[in-house]
């Protein structure tokens, strides 16, 4: 059985994603930025962990990392977990355009959350999938918001309102697994 926890530590310096996070989780948290060693890996559950024991090493609290991947159909899933160093070298509009050059469009979106206490370490996903216009579209969100149509929409991200898009995240999906694990371990509330 898990001890109770007081305080859980979203290792993030990002405040949109520590407000979302508090929302969803329904608590508020404690946040630690740090710059983390993010392995080259196509495992996206193996750079999570190395985030979370390389952050437990410095702080010894309970905490999580959420880490997200991006995998492009016909480019057999290619950049997944690298999706951060694909877009910002590539820019979006040549993604949209290497996609052009083939019939199918899909891309699906995950987020990975590790949650260590020290002793134990979960993992929590989420997945939403889409496809991708011809050219990005819009200019709000985050990212590659302007390329990722979710299925059953019109809209990429950035053309839609942050109502409709926090809904519509694999990170909300992934915090929520989180939030149930911990309210059935009773960790916070």
């Amino acid at each position: 059985m898990y001890n109770k926890v007081m305080h859980i530590i979203f290792v993030t310096g990002n405040k949109n994603k520590l407000r979302e996070a508090e929302g969803i989780l329904g608590i508020t948290l404690d946040s630690f930025d740090m710059n983390v060693d993010e392995i080259q890996e196509s495992n996206p559950i193996l750079i999570s962990e190395h985030k979370a024991l390389q952050a437990w090493n410095q702080i010894k609290k309970p905490l999580f990392v959420l880490d997200q991947s991006l995998y492009i159909n016909c480019l057999n899933d290619f950049p997944g977990p690298l999706i951060k160093w694909f877009w910002k070298k590539v820019t979006l509009k040549k993604i949209c355009e290497i996609v052009n050059s083939f019939d199918d469009h899909k891309i699906r979106t995950e987020t990975i959350i590790t949650y260590y206490d020290g002793e134990e370490m979960k993992h929590f996903s989420g997945e939403i999938t889409g496809i991708i216009p011809t050219e990005p579209r819009g200019n709000k969100g985050w990212a590659w918001d302007p390329i990722f149509i979710p299925d059953g929409y019109r809209e990429t991200y950035s053309e839609m309102g942050p109502e409709n898009v926090l809904s519509l995240r694999s990170h909300k999906i992934a915090l929520e697994k989180f939030r149930d694990f911990l309210k059935q371990n009773q960790l916070y509330f």
